[in-house]
């Protein structure tokens, strides 16, 4: 058959949609990009908050649309909507074929036969499974760069969040089954490798080996992985052993994905993210210190049940001040299920949309002071796409998250996957603008540990 799959929501669901992919591959069916024209479309979905959710309904929506029109003989739905809603999933959807959940995503390609054969199948159930690294993968992402995920499901109880749920509790995978599945990434071509998980410093704490995130990095690095970012980390979670592990290792990138989700000591508490304002503080403060010039990106929310406008000035003075160097931003959602939502006063959501917007100000203006400052600064630079609109990144700009690096009159002769030494001249919002000088011969020499020797890598961006 002609299988189509649609992916939204995080790089996180991106590795599911990509194992599906090989798996149906495997199965011996035809992938096409275009839905219209499928014998099944698979639309793999995001249900963290309702914002998701919507867009999930309005994707499977459009695909049931090209069912009636008889240019799609079955509509399947995946992923997180059908592991939060189950069999009813199908309910909010009239017309779909089959439901699969997180749980049950490794048996994609029996879904789609028997959906394919009219018997609606509903595989929903606790999550307990993971893939590894004999399952089949079709990338959706630039052959020079793979996510990898780590671990799945969290422990954490954070009184917002509807992961737990969706995901089941915590299920690290093997260290040998990663390096393996870097090793293999790295014989198709792949430079750079981004570890993800809900909770990357969680990684081992559920393992017999006791293998934790510092001593798989350790691992990884001796794959000789050019570059190895971190995404996902827990500011209550990070260790000095971590921060030492990054500033010490060959290929691991000055970068850290860091969720603070705000300052205010009575937020954080009654989010149930075990620790305080002077603990996240404490945590960037020593990150700095100990990982010379890195980047540190983040997320907050706004709008939290109760927060008052001192508390939200707190934040916005954290942000003003230069407290990340990246950030992404959240207007509460009250998801059903969830303690938060239970919570009293909720703030308005014109409120809260003032709030998310006063962030991102102070932060665009945070990121254009970084950006002037790096006007003449040289950087290593992974190039993304080639040709007369060149476009790269440096260690401190994590692909589709953060800004990029743009080429002026191209990178010169350097392909998509190269790394190459480049001038910065100037600098366009979140992005910073450059020419390029040469070829780095050797990234692990030159794209990682080098800008940490040389100064500090670009990327302020958010």
């Amino acid at each position: 058959m002609k299988v189509a799959l649609i992916t939204l929501g995080c790089p996180k669901n991106l590795v599911d949609a990509e194992v599906m992919l090989g798996l149906i591959d495997r199965a011996g069916h035809t992938l096409v990009g275009d839905p219209s024209g499928a014998d099944v479309v698979v639309v793999n979905t995001c249900a963290f908050i309702a914002s998701a959710v919507s867009e999930a309904r309005e994707t499977v929506g459009r695909c049931l649309d090209l069912k009636r029109r008889g240019l799609v003989r079955r509509v399947v739905v995946a992923g997180c909507l059908p592991q939060r809603y189950g069999a009813g999933a199908a309910d909010l959807m009239p017309g779909v074929d089959g439901v699969v959940g997180c749980s049950h995503f490794l048996e994609i390609a029996d879904v789609i036969a028997e959906a394919a054969a009219g018997s609606a199948p509903v595989r929903v159930s606790e999550p307990r499974t993971s893939y590894d690294h004999e399952s089949p993968r079709v990338l959706g992402t630039p052959r020079h760069l793979a996510y990898v995920k780590i671990a799945e499901g969290c422990d954490n109880r954070c009184a917002y969040c509807t992961v737990p749920s969706l995901r089941g509790r915590l299920r690290s995978r093997l260290p040998e089954s990663i390096v393996a599945e870097t090793e293999e990434l790295l014989e198709l071509g792949a430079r750079e490798v981004n570890l993800i998980a809900q909770d990357t410093t969680a990684y081992g704490t559920d393992l017999a080996s006791r293998v934790r995130l510092p001593g798989l990095l350790e691992r990884l690095s001796r794959t000789g992985a050019p570059w190895i970012r971190v995404l996902y980390a827990h500011p209550a979670h990070v260790t000095d052993e971590l921060f030492g592990a990054m500033r010490e290792l060959q290929g691991v990138v000055p970068y850290l994905d860091l969720p603070i989700q705000h300052v205010s000591d009575r937020i954080l508490r009654s989010m149930g993210r075990g620790t305080d304002g002077k603990g996240v503080r404490s945590a960037i403060e020593r990150l700095r210190r100990a990982v010379p010039g890195v980047t540190v990106r983040s997320s907050v929310i706004v709008g939290y049940p109760g927060e008052t406008e001192k508390e939200f000035g707190e934040l916005l003075s954290f942000v003003k001040e230069g407290g990340v160097d990246a950030l992404g931003v959240f207007e509460f959602s009250p998801e059903p299920g969830t303690t938060a939502a239970t919570l009293r006063p909720q703030v308005g959501r014109r409120r809260t949309a003032e709030r998310a917007r006063a962030i991102m100000e102070a932060m665009a203006a945070v990121a254009a002071a970084r950006g002037a400052a790096a006007v003449g600064r040289v950087e290593t630079v992974l190039v993304d796409e080639d040709g007369p609109s060149a476009v790269g990144r440096t260690a401190g700009q994590a692909w589709e998250i953060d800004g990029r690096f743009l080429f002026e009159g191209g990178a010169g002769a350097a392909q998509p996957g190269d790394f190459v030494r480049a001038r910065v001249t100037a600098a366009s919002g979140y992005d910073l603008v450059g020419v390029a000088l040469e070829r780095a011969a050797d990234a692990a020499g030159d794209g990682t540990r080098g800008p940490r020797r040389g100064g500090p890598p670009g990327g302020e961006s958010a």
